[in-house]
């Protein structure tokens, strides 16, 4: 192999080694994210959380020692892993000291560690991102705790640009990194026909891994490791510091050094001679540190000294040869199997986004059918009824003046009045959803009583109970402790909220049982929230649904239906920081209890 082929697989090597790095930090903090944002822990659910920062583990094993969470005060909920008996031992262990919980709970925002020496004075680098709800949310999650739930998207995603609520710190969730496991999955990237060495640095040049592992922690231009660079010539020290500065500010590039010692008689030669390749490492767009390999030139002064010596034996020769092409074969197949890894990585990614827009497709497509067929359902009576009345106003032989007149009976009256309103709510309905989409959702928000807004819902709904069905709906304000109704103060858009408590009510008329039943609206306060709840004696909610409740167009086929109601009352609380759910009564433990209750918290008014 020669100089040439060692200085460009160093230098394949280090931009192949800087992108695992930045591509396995990243795939860290995704899984750190989605953990943060998972309904199991912003619910406080600990048994299945547990698991599930279990199973991050078992998918990142390569470089990542533990999961952690950390509730708001920096006290251990769990690791992931740990047995029983290590459990009971540092439960609620106090770690609220460390960067990596302050600086998280202070930025919002996720944060990467220099080498920390944990407590079982293992060196480690940490990365932490904050577990962050709606205000209120945490306390509300852990007493409601909701077979489903939904409540806004700490990083705002999802494309719902409503008003937000203000986001509350919950804790932390930390991902534990041994430099030493880290270092050794590095090396075992880097070609064996590569004489090389490793080093990482953070991005104020701290080291994170180096084969000289007293140096870690320290400072790459510190007196330590400055000491230590004193054993090279002064042209080394001066290549390797401009090299290390030049890649701590954004840049890649490579120089020839000598890494003999600068005392030895002989002067250096050949096998002296290494070359020192150094890249950052870009993670989001912003700088997380530097890498950089040193690929000392030995081999190429070993094949010299070896043909110098059997000169005549063409056999030796020959192997040399081979072995050097098998060398750069290896570097070349290695760089080609990552490439085709990538590749399929970004394919795979593309295929699920294009499922995405399929699916999305069909829920369009699908609305697009179910509002017509909405739209023509109130349609048609009132076109029958005006159509009648014009026949009869036509075929009254006594009644053939400008002015003439026809009798409307109650009946059809009141047919075309319910049909008409039955369009105006649809209509609003789907404005509201425009609204949402576009981010242009308004709220004229006052102080109000929430039990009031029920009061007014309920006398508007009894109007909505079908003739023949014989449905009792009740209503259990909150009470003081001397069973005396008590006002629950909110700051709200009071037409909003009573389209919300209007939505979850009519829902419940829907789905009640043929032969009626009772819906109960409850009100309640619990930990400086107002919790509003409907509860329904129907059929209760199917698996099916369960999945798509809350989303647009999500309709169930025998009662019809557009599929927004639920959709716009998860918007508008959510919009006024507050979370909503839904479960069947029978999975609280009600044994033979039927349908199912929706409820939604709000801030009280402070």
């Amino acid at each position: 192999m020669s100089v040439n082929d060692i200085r460009s697989n160093a230098d394949i090597q280090t931009y192949d080694l800087a992108n695992l790095v930045s591509s396995e930090i990243s795939h860290v903090q995704s899984v750190l994210q989605m953990l943060s944002k998972s309904p199991l822990i912003q619910d406080g659910d600990f048994e299945k959380a547990k698991e599930t920062l279990n199973q991050a583990e078992d998918s990142t094993s390569e470089i990542v020692d533990f999961y952690m969470w950390l509730d708001r005060d920096g006290k251990l909920v769990w690791v992931s892993k740990m047995n029983q008996t290590a459990y009971e031992q540092y439960k609620d262990f106090d770690l609220s000291y460390r960067l990596y919980f302050i600086n998280p709970k202070d930025t919002r925002e996720v944060y990467y560690s220099s080498v920390i020496d944990s407590n079982d004075r293992i060196p480690r680098l940490y990365i932490s991102c904050p577990i962050l709800s709606k205000e209120g949310e945490g306390e509300a999650a852990a007493s409601a705790a909701p077979s489903v739930t939904s409540s806004s998207s700490a990083s705002g995603s999802g494309g719902n640009n409503v008003t937000q609520g203000q986001q509350q710190f919950e804790g932390i969730i930390v991902a534990g990194i041994r430099t030493d496991i880290f270092g050794r999955f590095l090396k075992g990237q880097i070609s064996p026909n590569l004489q090389s060495q490793v080093g990482l640095l953070d991005n104020r040049g701290i080291i994170l891994y180096s084969n000289h592992t007293e140096y870690m922690g320290k400072n790459v231009f510190g007196f330590q490791f400055q000491s230590f660079l004193d054993e090279f010539d002064a042209e080394t020290v001066r290549a390797m510091n401009d090299g290390l500065k030049a890649a701590l500010g954004g840049n890649s590039g490579s120089r020839d050094i000598r890494i003999s010692d600068s005392n030895d008689d002989d002067g250096g030669g050949a096998g002296d001679a290494a070359t020192f390749v150094y890249k950052p490492i870009i993670l989001d767009g912003k700088q997380f540190g530097a890498l950089y390999v040193i690929a000392s030139y030995a081999q190429v002064s070993d094949a010299a000294a070896l043909v110098n010596l059997q000169q005549n034996l063409s056999t030796g020769t020959i192997g040399v040869i081979g072995a050097s092409a098998l060398g750069i074969i290896f570097a070349i197949l290695l760089w080609n199997r990552r490439l085709e890894e990538t590749v399929s990585a970004r394919t795979a990614e593309l295929k699920a986004a294009n499922e995405q827009l399929k699916a999305h497709d069909k829920m369009q497509s699908e609305f697009v059918n179910i509002a017509a067929h909405e739209l023509r359902t109130p349609i048609q009576p009132i076109i029958g009824t005006i159509d009648m009345l014009k026949h009869r106003l036509d075929s009254s032989s006594s009644n053939k003046s400008k002015g003439r007149v026809v009798q409307v009976t109650e009946e059809q009256l009141a047919l075309m009045d319910r049909n008409a309103r039955r369009l105006q709510k649809l209509s609003a309905e789907i404005l509201d959803a425009t609204r949402i989409e576009s981010g242009t959702l308004r709220l004229d928000q006052e102080v109000i009583d929430i039990n009031e807004k029920v009061e007014s819902v309920i006398a508007d709904a009894k109007s909505l109970i079908p003739q023949g069905q014989s449905i009792d709906i009740q209503f259990k304000p909150a009470v003081d402790e001397r069973g005396n109704p008590v006002q629950l103060l909110v700051m709200a858009d009071k037409l909003r909220m009573f389209e919300v408590i209007s939505n979850l009510v009519r829902n419940a008329i829907k789905y009640s049982a043929e032969d009626g039943g009772t819906i109960t609206i409850a009100t309640d306060k619990r930990d400086g929230q107002v919790v509003v709840s409907v509860r329904d004696q129907g059929a209760g909610i199917s698996a099916e649904m369960f999945t798509r409740l809350f989303t647009k167009f999500s309709t169930d086929k025998k009662k019809g239906g557009t599929g927004l109601g639920l959709f716009i009352a998860k918007n508008i609380v959510e919009a006024h920081g507050g979370r909503i759910w839904a479960e069947n009564n029978n999975s609280r433990g009600e044994k033979g209890a039927r349908g199912a209750t929706f409820a939604f918290t709000l801030p009280m008014d402070k």
